[in-house]
Parts: C-alpha cells; structure tokens; sequence
C-alpha cells in the first residue's frame, strides 16, 4: 500500500488505538480522532485499527478508515477467582504483563489481515502496540507521550512492585525503538527523563491539536455570575482537594463565588473513595460546591457558559485538553506549573500560572476574575485567540514533518542496529530486586535542521489479565 514514490507526496499512515468515536474515553482517543481526521483533510490515507471488544467492522469516518477488530487476549487469571485477584494485584490492569502480550500480537495479525504496508505507523507511549514492527524494524515507527501507564501510578507515590516496573521497561522498548518521538509538552520530557525514559534522545515537543470550533460559539464571561468550575476526573492528582482548600479561602475573605465540579469520582484520597472525601471535605468547609457527576459533550459546554474562571489544579498533566476547551470557550484559565499547557496559558495571556499544592496562591489568582467580569473578559478573549495555534490542521502539518524524519532515519538505520538495541534493552529489563535500570544511551539520530527540537511550542484500562 505504501510506496517509496507515494511517501514523497502522500503518506499511508496507520494509528494503533483502542479507541475511535463514538467509542472513545480518554484524551489518547480524542488526539488519534482529531488528528487523523486532519492529516486526511491534508489528503493522506490514514487508517485507524481499533483492537478492543470483539466486533469487526470496517467504515471510513471523516476520510479515516476505521477498522475495528477484538483484542486477542486470555484473561486466564480471571478464572481463578480470589486467588486470580491476588496475582493480578492491587495496579491491574495497569500493570498487566498479558495485556503487554496482547496488544503487539493483535495489531501486527490484524495489519497483517488487513494488507496494511503503511509508510508510517503512530501509536502512544504506555503499553507494546508497535513493539512487533519496532523490534522486527519492518514499518517506520512514531511514537505520541501521553502519559505512560505507570508514571500516573509513580507519581501518585505508590509502589509498583516488581510486575509494574517489569510492564514499564516494556513500556519503555516501544519508544526506545522508535524511529521519531513527540511529546505535547516539554514537561512531560522532563518527568520521563527524569525516570530513565527516552536516554538522551531527541524528542519533538507538538502540542496535541485541538478543534476548538465547538466551543467558539459559548458567550463571552462578561454576564456570568461568579463560577469556579473545573472539568475532568476527580481523583487526586487532580488537585481537586487543593481547590478545596482554595475556595475556604475566597471565602473567608468575602469572594463570594460558586465551586461546579464536572467529572466523575475515581481512585481514592487519603484512602477514602475520592467522591465520598470531596463532599465530606465540602461540607467541613462550608462550601457552596456542586457535584455534577460524568457529563457528555453538551452539558460539558454548558458548565464553561456558566463558569466566570475554569481552574486546572493538576499536580501533574502531559497537556490538559480542559484548559484548552476553557479558553477555547473564552474563560481565563488558572492553572499550575505542572501541567504541560502551562506555558500556552502564559504565552497567550489566557489566565494565570500558580505552584503546585498552593491554594493561597490558586485562591489569589482566582479572586480577580471572580471579583472583575470585565477582567476575565479580556483575558478570556486572549486565551480564544491563543489556541488557534494548535488548529488540529497546523498540528497535523508539524507530524507530517516528524513522519517523513521517522520515513527517512527508518530507511537509513540498518536492521542489525535495531536487533542489537533489541538486545540492550532485554539486557535491562529490571531485576526482582527493584533497582531501577540505568538510563540507556542515546537510541535515536539527531533531529534534522528541518526537525528542530522545540519546547516553546508548544488508558485505556483495559479489561484483560
């Protein structure tokens, strides 16, 4: 399908995603959706494989052919009830080694089924999905960061035990042999580098692209009423309970306002389920908060035309796909120095940028706008204006660059350098004895002239043993 011709011009590029609209549930579903849909309107034939349930159905969605086909797994485990729970243990699936089987074996029969000879295949960090073709160095390989599956469990502070340290050196491999790598923020380098990823490799910080056109048409701030509202999870790395502890503080110092919390519970806080601490916490406070549970797309708006500020506490986000929606609706946006987007909101003006775990600066920095519509206004304007540049069109123009530098590096690195890599990083795999590895060596070329590296631009949980 692919051709040395063709990928002058024209790329056949193929996603490996569990997920596609209408079945999608995270933001690595809602990047895949957004940006294949853009690289098709760019006239590239892209395919999505979609290996999740058990149906099998071929459409072509927006100009993408979706196909959609089961996760070939054994959920032996499963069978043996309490005991198959214990072995599992308490991070499954996410630290599920079977899972990390599956993945690699189901895409590489089903692109094998399918006829697939893409120019380029893209997939995410966190989990094998391209492992086969990386190790086998057979298609060129692009890896996306999100967020790894087990750096959320790192950076919650819980221990990951042999099996998860295991699954996140498997992890690791894809993106090791990858042959370009992009991440949607420079923040997210830092944290995995920091964690032995990506050895001193060069990776291209683009952005995740956004459609803000859903959003553009929500009035602007000036007429709301004094709403805090912050949308997503709520679980703790959120930062939820810092906005807590934030609101008390407005209003102890006479900043009347409304707390609308948009998400679903998850996880736990302090070991209390998250939900149940949230609203025992409101209450001690005194808070006028509003639990709205899980939201669909148009009640999702609604809170943004009802909030004066959106607040993003997070302790940590790759990006932040809420803050850009909040902006895109026109509301300033307070949010801290550990989520990806953090440098967009500063740049274009579009809100405020406080530390991590501070409710007395996250309070200071929300009282203006709830105190001043016309202030939120103004800056609200600014941050609608700011996420044009990350159009999914633009974005999608930047990966075609960092495809065609993957293409390139693929057809220049000899296959006896993959099977050596391939064996370093087998070599590596961490002992039982829960030393980390040390970080590898650098595994990919440097990035062309035409490629810079830039940091000024800027899980799927699956049910299976």
């Amino acid at each position: 399908m692919g051709s040395s011709i063709r990928s002058l011009h024209a790329l056949c590029i193929v996603f490996l995603c569990e997920q596609f609209p209408p079945v999608v549930w995270d933001g690595a579903g809602s990047y895949t959706a957004t940006l294949a849909i853009a690289l098709a309107k760019l006239g590239h034939e892209v395919h999505v494989v979609c290996a999740q349930g058990h149906r099998v159905v071929d459409t072509v969605q927006d100009g993408v052919h979706v196909h959609r086909r089961p996760l070939l797994r054994l959920p032996v485990s499963r069978g043996l009830g309490p005991i198959g729970a214990r072995l599992r243990g308490p991070l499954y699936p996410r630290d599920s080694i079977s899972l990390r089987a599956s993945l690699p074996l189901s895409y590489t029969m089903w692109m094998r089924q399918l006829r697939l000879r893409p120019d380029v295949i893209e997939t995410q960090d966190g989990e094998t999905r391209g492992l086969m073709q990386a190790m086998a160095h057979s298609r060129p390989l692009a890896i996306h960061l999100h967020c790894p599956t087990m750096l959320t469990v790192q950076l919650a502070g819980a221990p990951i035990g042999a099996k998860g340290r295991l699954a996140d050196r498997l992890d690791r491999m894809s993106a090791d042999l990858a042959d370009v790598v992009t991440s949607p923020s420079q923040l997210l380098v830092d944290t995995l580098r920091d964690r032995g990823w990506l050895g001193g490799r060069d990776v291209e910080v683009i952005p995740n692209p956004f459609d803000a056109v859903p959003w553009l048409g929500i009035p602007e701030v000036a007429k709301t009423r004094p709403v805090i509202a912050t949308v997503g999870r709520l679980e703790a790395y959120k930062g939820v309970d810092v906005l807590l502890d934030a609101s008390a503080r407005l209003r102890a110092a006479g900043v009347e306002h409304r707390l609308v919390l948009a998400g679903r519970p998850a996880g736990e806080i302090h070991g209390v389920p998250a939900g149940t601490w949230l609203e025992r916490r409101a209450r001690q406070l005194d808070l006028d908060v509003e639990f709205t549970g899980h939201l669909g797309g148009e009640q999702v708006r609604e809170v943004y035309r009802r909030a004066r500020v959106v607040a993003v506490p997070s302790r940590f986000e790759s990006f932040s796909i809420a803050a850009a929606e909040a902006m895109a609706a026109g509301r300033p946006v307070v949010t801290t120095t550990r989520t990806g987007i953090a440098p967009f909101v500063e740049r274009w003006g579009g809100g405020a940028v406080v530390p991590v775990d501070d409710a007395a600066a996250l309070a200071g920095a929300l009282a203006p706008y709830l105190l001043d519509p016309a202030q939120a206004a103004v800056v609200g304007a600014r941050g609608r204006d700011g996420v044009a540049e990350i159009d999914p069109m633009m974005i999608a123009r930047r990966k075609e660059e960092a495809y065609r530098y993957a293409i390139a590096g693929f057809a220049a690195r000899p296959t006896a350098w993959r099977r050596r890599q391939v064996g370093r990083d087998v070599l590596a795999l961490p002992a039982a004895s829960g030393h980390p590895p040390e970080p590898m060596a650098p595994t990919a070329l440097p990035l062309s002239p035409a490629l810079p590296t830039r940091s000024d631009h800027p899980h799927d949980i699956h049910d299976t043993a």
